[in-house]
């Protein structure tokens, strides 16, 4: 196979911003320049000095600066696939608006802004849905982070793509049970007392908080709540002004796995979700999840985390009394930990690697 130029999309590279489609990005893109393939990465982002550093050092990575202005964003991708490029990637359920020509891949994360009565009534949803349909058509393969995004995409549009793939993500190797030297430093940092159980999200209404923070006087130990923005602390602090909680607004996220690690358990009582990162780098990390018995959660942790019913708080109480018990704790790092390798490091990758090869051999 002689030197292929893939063009990837890489806008979710945002000064001081790290969201789920970044890190997806971050370890698609690094596992893509450690492969075999004989390629040139064209990585195209608003900003330079928002490229993770592993990245920007990698020889078969090239960063170009693309307008920052939507419609010149979008206008400066369909015109950087004019140039000898022999795929393009996107990370988003999205190809470029004006216009693509060569093959492409593209992204499915979820359909929870689409579908989910509380995020429906925002004007742009027809143009989004417009957007997904056109690059489900368009695009010569398609990549769901879970089995539940896929058929959540066929609800709501009727079909997934005419090459569907079901693809999860793979975890960073920093998620790990070692502990780093400085480990008790960064409990320090953000006034950590050890053996809290840790919620990470941004607290929006699917996040469903409040089973836990209406049960939090039952709860033995401190629930501890993790990216959530200053206005969604206000209102689950005005909708539950009884329970006891620590809000820590942003962890670094070279802190994040040591957070983890002095976690007792990770709860996600989300209602609805795309894949669900914490719960799978919380079992990296060695520490117990319990997460909402909703159909992703249970596919993605493999069915090895315990289960809650996401509207039943007694429920959460009961899971987090079981893994008081020593043998049933170990029994979930350990299944925890067995789940969680094939997903760990470049490995985790190597099936979105296997797609770009084959998409690249036509």
């Amino acid at each position: 196979m002689t030197m292929k130029r893939i063009v990837i999309d890489g806008r979710e590279f945002l000064p001081g911003k790290r969201t789920g489609i970044g890190r997806f990005l971050e370890g698609l893109i690094d596992a893509l320049a450690d492969s075999t393939l004989d390629i040139e990465i064209v990585l195209a982002c608003f900003y330079r000095d928002s490229v993770p550093l592993r990245l920007k050092s990698r020889g078969k990575i090239k960063v170009k600066e693309i307008p920052r202005e939507f419609l010149y964003s979008e206008k400066a991708l369909s015109d950087l696939s004019r140039q000898e490029v022999s795929l393009f990637i996107s990370p988003y359920p999205k190809l470029p608006l004006f216009g693509l020509h060569c093959p492409a891949v593209h992204t499915v994360h979820d359909v929870l802004d689409l579908r989910y009565p509380a995020y429906r009534r925002r004007i742009k949803i027809f143009f989004d849905i417009f957007r997904l349909k056109k690059a489900l058509k368009r695009a010569d393969l398609t990549w769901y982070v879970s089995s539940w995004s896929r058929k959540e995409t066929i609800k709501l549009v009727g079909f997934a793509g005419k090459n569907p793939r079901v693809r999860f993500s793979g975890i960073d190797e920093c998620f790990t049970p070692a502990k780093r030297m400085n480990e008790n430093n960064v409990a320090k940092k953000y006034q950590l007392e050890p053996r809290y159980i840790l919620v990470i999200g941004n607290g929006l209404a699917h996040k469903n908080l409040g089973v836990l923070l209406k049960a939090s006087d039952r709860i033995p130990r401190n629930l501890v709540f993790v990216g959530v923005s200053q206005e969604n602390q206000n209102y689950w602090k005005r909708s539950y002004p009884q329970a006891k909680a620590t809000w820590i607004r942003h962890v670094d996220d070279e802190d994040l796995p040591s957070v983890i690690r002095g976690a007792f358990c990770l709860a996600q009582p989300s209602t609805i979700e795309g894949y669900g990162f914490p719960p799978v780098e919380a079992m990296a990390c060695g520490v117990p999840a319990v997460v909402s018995n909703i159909p992703v959660l249970v596919e993605t942790t493999g069915g090895n985390a315990l289960k809650a019913n996401s509207e039943d708080s007694c429920e959460w109480v009961k899971a987090f009394e079981a893994l008081e018990d020593t043998d049933i704790y170990k029994d979930q790092i350990e299944k925890g930990l067995k789940w969680i390798q094939s997903l760990l490091g470049r490995r985790g990758w190597q099936k979105h690697i296997s797609d770009i090869e084959e998409v690249l051999r036509g």
